[in-house]
């Protein structure tokens, strides 16, 4: 007689105690290493689970894929991840079900190559416009903070693209320093959810959070009311596409639900690359050859502002910050499973959760070669494992604006290396720092000089 084995079957992966596994040094590298340390010393598929909480870890690439792609109708995002809207209506990067497809389905034309093309040079006149004013920061030879800048520049560039928005420098400044307090604050509120209620405010720093919230929505709201007075007569852009969708509810919901979704783009869309793209900075300040090299590349643009027809001549811009992002990575990444399902052998009960970590990932020896270097040619010469390196997710649930990142990431890199050399602060070194997307502990302090022109 033949049986037949079922997930029920299946056995747990290794149960791993953090409390008898914790040796000195294990937390030395920081949070960001702790899972994959423990993931390293304990095998692929670990079980982690603590009273109340049953957690599994994945550690090995084709293992997430299983996850995240295949198996990806029967896990849903943590529930703490609704912590990160702070009480407004859900947006799409935490939407699920038919929802989550609406959604997706309407704004996806317009995150294609296509659609972008178009919307190219109005983000590059508002990046060139910005990048431009940082010649006052060389004729007073001082040191800056280049993270703060870019950041401003690419809040420019990116509400430039998906709104045909123009805000004064002031005024991006402001929008710039309340998406860092909310993103602190969004952040804090996720990990201390667990704590009573009266202590988990003052930690979260709930006053200063909802504040900056509040300005980014009320700036929101004038925007909707001048497009809305003012219609273009061009081809829609983000905020015609969302201004235009059905949001079912009663009294102001679909009001505030549409507004969320314009929120959850500029947020998603603006840390993501500012991050990013300081962290490629922080890499190749560290890295003269591979710094000498990107230069060159943004020579053979002759001086011409770069276009969004001159991204194939910056492929090595690309690579730079494809390496920056795979040394960037972000800590972890949660699943919950809606059903009980099997992976690598191991049962994962309904209702658990999964974790991996994607700089884990990212930094792993066995699918990458000198994983703690700078190399950016790899992403030419090497046979990547891309379900090694996920910046913006994978599977179904990958990152809708990746595109949009990679175009303004390129192209302000050759806008500023076009302009600018850089000297980093002796004896800085780049060290993470906990955020929505991982950014920069301290800042990057550098001072610049003018590029003859």
């Amino acid at each position: 007689m033949s049986t037949t084995t079922t997930v029920a079957d299946a056995r747990r992966p290794p149960k791993v105690s953090l409390r008898r596994t914790a040796r000195p040094g294990l937390l030395a590298g920081g949070m960001y290493h702790v899972l994959p340390e423990l993931l390293r010393a304990n095998g692929d598929v670990i079980d982690l689970s603590v009273p109340g909480f049953p957690l599994t870890a994945l550690g090995h690439p084709d293992l997430v894929a299983e996850m995240m792609v295949r198996h990806q109708p029967k896990y849903r995002k943590h529930e703490l991840a609704i912590e990160l809207v702070a009480g407004e209506p859900l947006a799409l990067p935490l939407l699920e079900g038919d929802e989550w497809r609406r959604v997706r389905l309407a704004l996806n034309p317009h995150f294609t190559e296509r659609s972008l093309a178009k919307v190219t040079g109005s983000m590059v006149e508002a990046l060139t416009r910005h990048v431009d004013g940082w010649h006052d920061f060389v004729r007073d030879d001082q040191w800056i903070d280049l993270e703060s800048e870019i950041a401003t520049a690419v809040m420019a560039g990116m509400l430039a693209a998906m709104f045909h928005s123009h805000p004064e420098s002031r005024l991006l400044d402001d929008w710039v320093a309340s998406a860092h307090q909310y993103g602190a604050y969004v952040v804090r509120r996720v990990a201390t959810t667990p704590l009573p209620a009266p202590v988990a405010r003052r930690v979260r720093g709930e006053k200063a959070g909802l504040s900056a919230m509040q300005f980014m929505m009320a700036e929101l709201d004038k925007m909707i009311a001048e497009r809305l007075a003012s219609p273009r007569n061009d081809e829609p852009d983000i905020l015609d596409v969302v201004l235009a969708m059905d949001f079912p509810g009663k009294g102001d919901y679909p009001y505030r639900r549409m507004r969320s979704e314009l929120m959850g783009l500029v947020f998603a869309g603006f840390e993501t690359t500012a991050e990013a793209l300081s962290w490629t900075f922080a890499y190749l300040g560290r890295n003269p050859a591979e710094l000498l090299r990107a230069y060159e590349v943004v020579d053979t643009l002759g001086g011409n502002t770069p276009t969004y027809a001159d991204l194939p001549k910056l492929k090595y811009l690309r690579n730079c910050f494809d390496e920056a992002q795979r040394l960037q990575g972000a800590i972890a990444n949660v699943r919950t499973a809606r059903v009980e399902d099997e992976i690598g052998g191991y049962r994962i009960p309904t209702g658990s959760h999964v974790v991996f970590s994607p700089i884990g990932l990212q930094m792993d020896s066995r699918f990458w070669r000198s994983p703690e270097s700078f190399i950016p040619e790899r992403f030419d010469t090497d046979e990547i494992n891309y379900n090694a390196f996920i910046p913006f997710s994978l599977g179904a649930r990958k990152c809708m604006g990746s595109k949009l990142a990679y175009i303004e990431g390129v192209l302000t890199l050759a806008i500023i290396l076009q302009r600018f050399r850089f000297q980093l602060r002796p004896g800085w070194n780049p060290k993470p720092a906990l955020r929505v997307s991982t950014g920069l502990k301290k800042g990057l302090p550098v001072r610049l000089t003018a590029v003859a022109q």
